[in-house]
């Protein structure tokens, strides 16, 4: 970021994320990866709908979508959704252990007994919400069971990371070895609040590839925010705005308490 782009006003913001309620890329950070590695989705084939934008997602080099699909939904019953998508250039899947009581993964599963081609051409994220290893290594596998895949593309080991103390070295080698083993391409976290500290703390550690986090027309005006961002720009990390309409202050209070407004 150059320094005096800093400061976004609101009108601006909308203009870079566009529409509220989808995942955006809205920090590509530097590119470190070869445009040219192997294991990088094909670019999408000419198509006769319009292309959303792509953007590089961080040190990955990937180049995802601007807008995601986010798939918080029974996506078993709403297959027409995610054939859409795919119409319209979005290939970047977001999904979770939890979503739909495992009605969000079962779907995409779904969608690739019947597609099976396809699967290389998306970006697959899912996550898993618990501070135990050995609990990831369980939903990892039911996430692979249920979307009939051997990899997801993005992993989001923690989901909902408020404390960069959960970051520990027992996880970077879980990290390290899952990529080995070719289970998950890239690692990240999501976060819903101490955004700053959390995305602060990812871009001193280099092995967070990416990080999904709550951003909004009222942290542009956030100073410890926009030097975190800019923290992960430089580090390479990409980035991912979700619940980019502002919160109230009962749903800030609902979320500060743990609770939760089904926005994601």
């Amino acid at each position: 970021m150059k320094q005096n782009d800093n400061k976004i006003n609101r009108r601006n913001f909308f203009k870079t994320i566009g529409a509220a309620g989808i995942g955006s890329v809205f920090a590509s950070a530097k590119s470190s990866a070869d445009s040219n590695e192997p294991n990088m989705p094909p670019k999408p084939k000419e198509s006769e709908y319009p292309q959303v934008p792509r953007r590089k997602l961080g040190k990955t080099g990937v180049d995802v979508p601007c807008l995601s699909l986010g798939l918080m939904f029974n996506a078993v019953e709403n297959q027409i959704m995610l054939k859409n998508a795919l119409k319209w250039g979005v290939n970047y899947w977001d999904t979770a252990n939890g979503y739909a009581g495992g009605n969000s993964e079962l779907g995409i599963g779904k969608f690739f007994s019947k597609n099976p081609d396809v699967r290389k051409d998306l970006f697959i994220v899912s996550k898993a919400k618990t501070k135990s290893i050995a609990e990831v290594e369980k939903m990892l596998a039911t996430s692979f069971e249920r979307m009939n895949t051997d990899y997801i593309d993005l992993y989001f080991g923690v989901h909902g990371l408020s404390d960069p103390a959960e970051l520990t070295d027992e996880l970077r080698q879980w990290v390290e070895n899952a990529k080995k083993k070719k289970l998950i391409r890239y690692f990240g976290f999501s976060t819903h609040k101490n955004m700053a500290q959390a995305l602060a703390a990812a871009a001193k550690l280099g092995w967070v590839d990416a990080i999904m986090t709550t951003y909004n027309f009222r942290l542009t005006q956030d100073a410890q925010m926009q030097d975190a961002i800019e923290a992960c720009n430089k580090a390479g990390v990409g980035l991912v705005a979700m619940k980019t309409i502002a919160l109230s202050s009962k749903e800030r209070k609902l979320l500060e308490a743990g609770g939760s407004i089904g926005t994601e």
